[in-house]
């Protein structure tokens, strides 16, 4: 649709207009929402509302609007330059394409300026997460953080370089669910004070053929409420010691521990359980424990791995 054509459009009745745009495609709306603040309005009053958008960074810099019926991948073309300590400044992108086909560009739109105008027509106040991967260490975090703000989940992976990995969480540290990876740490060993953090949900994970050991110590003092593990190494005697200190009192917050292997590592319940007073509710696949507080604990073996839930009620 050429641009003299959309002006043309404007001069109709506001019903007239509006059935006109419903029929374009998701492409098509986003060009004609810049055309002016009015076509923006006029966008957003279709009420295409995302279920939750997210922003990815690696060498570029990538945004995920999630629409009820697909996935919309937008790509910045960087334009940047680089501060005193070489890090990349953001400046307005050359151009914003979607799904590798789709190119719009809008002169002066800086970084904040498209993500203010993705939010506000597919009614999305805020962004649901931040990823960040390797090659993202060039970029400022300060501006990364301005730009794009505040979020409730951080996945973050080796971004090549181990000062700037543990930079991100004083960065980003007003967080609720992170999901991390343990070799993007020194020695792959996680620093005690992001184990400590009161996360809502705590993710670690790890390749099936690059498992990763974590120690009883590291294990006790996390304070997450849901924790989910996958591929990383915990022995059966420092889960049967964890389980006991449960029972004593620690980790109080836990509400549901999930210990998954892709590997052929299988934890024997009898192992595990060996010393621990408890209520077997299946033959070695299911069984309850209490705190000493009365609290009580479902602990289940199978295939995948162990999981622990607790009953506060």
């Amino acid at each position: 649709m050429a641009a003299v054509s959309k002006f043309l459009l404007l001069q109709l009745p506001q019903e007239d207009i509006l059935g006109t745009i419903r029929l374009m495609d998701i492409y098509q709306k986003i060009s004609f929402s810049l055309i002016s603040k009015r076509c923006k309005g006029l966008i957003q009053s279709l009420q295409i509302k995302a279920k939750f958008s997210s922003v990815s960074i690696n060498n570029d810099i990538r945004m995920f609007v999630t629409l009820p019926e697909f996935t919309l991948h937008i790509y910045f073309a960087n334009s940047t330059m680089r501060n005193d300590g070489q890090k990349k400044i953001l400046r307005a992108p050359l151009y914003v394409s979607f799904d590798f086909s789709h190119h719009l560009k809008r002169i002066g739109f800086k970084y904040n300026d498209w993500l203010e105008h993705f939010q506000t027509i597919f009614h999305c106040p805020s962004i649901a997460n931040i990823q960040f991967y390797y090659g993202s260490s060039e970029y400022d975090l300060d501006e990364i953080r301005e730009v794009f703000g505040a979020t409730k989940k951080l996945y973050a992976r080796d971004t090549g370089c181990y000062a700037n990995n543990l930079m991100i969480f004083q960065k980003f540290s007003l967080i609720e669910n992170l999901n991390i990876r343990p070799d993007m740490f020194q020695d792959s060993r996680i620093p005690f004070n992001i184990l400590q953090q009161n996360y809502a949900t705590l993710d670690i994970i790890c390749d099936f053929n690059n498992t990763k050991e974590m120690t009883l110590d590291q294990l006790l003092v996390i304070n997450s409420k849901i924790i989910t593990m996958e591929n990383i190494r915990i022995s059966p005697q420092d889960l049967s010691t964890f389980i006991k200190l449960w029972m004593k009192g620690s980790n109080p917050r836990l509400e549901n521990l999930n210990l998954f292997r892709t590997d052929s590592f299988s934890y024997d319940s009898a192992t595990v359980m060996k010393g621990i007073k408890r209520k077997e509710i299946k033959q070695g696949k299911q069984m309850e424990v209490y705190r000493r507080d009365g609290t009580c604990a479902t602990i289940l073996f199978g295939a995948p791995g162990v999981q622990m839930f607790v009953w506060f009620d």
